[in-house]
């Protein structure tokens, strides 16, 4: 079980860390946006490719912190039934979404959009729109890698529900108390 722990820390991590680092395209998405509001409001000049680029950074953004809000359980959640249960109940449906829902939608998503990429990336697909980005491949290519993302906080969850399951006492305590620690984290973040 301990073994499980450690393996779910490595994968955390990765998630976490891509996802500190994603964070960094708010400031050139924040300055793109500020340009085109300045340029469109006070010299009438609209650019299709400044917003194309949003929308990418955007989708970026997005695609790489993903993970990052799943492992520290700061995603949305719509809680009509796990407010009802037990918190065991709760970390056994949490596990189940996991193992049966998350895990194979991401392989599934993540086997389809490599596809999507490679075909845009041998097409040469661009924008259709005059004055627009070229080579939308690398922003396809972002989709599988956000879903690997996804996919790799998924595991790191579902191990540490498992442990949380069917690990010794000692082991579950500590665990519940990094996951308390993780969601406090990220709760006052949030507040200010």
């Amino acid at each position: 079980m301990r073994a499980l722990v450690r393996l779910s820390d490595i994968f955390a991590r990765i998630a976490l860390h891509a996802g500190r680092i994603g964070a960094w395209a708010c400031i050139p998405l924040i300055a793109l946006i500020m340009v085109d509001v300045i340029a469109r409001r006070f010299f009438n000049v609209g650019s299709t490719m400044l917003q194309e680029l949003q929308w990418h950074l955007h989708a970026l953004l997005f695609l790489s912190c993903i993970g990052f809000a799943y492992v520290r359980g700061s995603h949305v959640r719509i809680d009509l039934v796990r407010e009802h249960i037990s918190e065991r109940g709760r970390t056994a449906l949490e596990a189940f979404g996991c193992a049966v829902i998350l895990i194979p939608f991401c392989a599934l998503m993540i086997y389809y959009s490599v596809d999507i990429a490679w075909r845009a990336y041998l097409q040469g697909e661009g924008s259709p729109n005059p004055g627009g980005l070229p080579h939308w491949w690398i922003i396809k290519s972002a989709v599988p890698l956000g879903l690997l993302l996804m996919a790799i906080a998924g595991v790191a969850v579902l191990l540490r529900k498992i442990v949380l399951l069917y690990g010794p006492p000692e082991l579950q305590v500590a665990v519940a108390a990094a996951e308390r620690a993780e969601t406090t984290t990220a709760t006052d973040h949030r507040r200010s």
